[in-house]
């Protein structure tokens, strides 16, 4: 049972405003750009551990990294114009290579999220890249580069009545 207990602050983490793109501060661009550390492919067991609902299972996945002095980093899922990038920035509110003149991509609020501390998901996306989640990384900011899904709840009067046998009242 003690296992299972990230998966309720992953979801609570990625809808509050803990992690929300008003954390994006740090992103902003400077003299350092986001430089590519690793790539891979999301992995069935790291979506049955933390049940992402916004990345499926074998979807790449792109983590950048910038030393600052402290250390950030940047999680990219899906292919997207950036997936290619050797270093990313921030300007304008659009992602982008550093080496080029290309607009990048325009960044959602809904598909980007920010938080001020590193989390056993990140630590876990980097083992899984091959690197060594021991790094201390004091930003992290997550981007969905596909529309994230619609996460309201029907509620209870479009949800149909389970049939039962035994005497009905009509």
């Amino acid at each position: 049972m003690r296992g299972k207990l990230w998966i309720l602050p992953l979801a609570y983490l990625l809808s509050s405003s803990e992690g929300s793109f008003d954390s994006c501060e740090f992103m902003l661009e400077n003299e350092i750009p986001f430089t590519l550390a690793c790539k891979a492919e999301y992995s069935t067991d790291l979506k049955l551990n933390y049940r992402d609902i916004w990345v499926k299972a074998d979807v790449p996945y792109f983590l950048w990294w910038r030393r600052q002095p402290s250390l950030e980093l940047l999680v990219s899922f899906y292919e997207s114009p950036i997936s290619p990038c050797k270093n990313v920035s921030l300007s304008l509110n659009c992602l982008h290579c550093s080496d080029t003149e290309e607009p990048g991509i325009h960044i959602r609020p809904e598909g980007f999220h920010c938080f001020e501390f590193s989390f056993s998901y990140v630590r876990a996306l980097m083992k899984h890249c091959g690197l060594s989640p021991k790094h201390r990384i004091d930003r992290v900011a997550i981007h969905y580069a596909r529309r994230v899904p619609n996460r309201d709840i029907p509620s209870g009067a479009n949800r149909p009545r389970p049939w039962t046998l035994g005497r009905h009242r009509w």
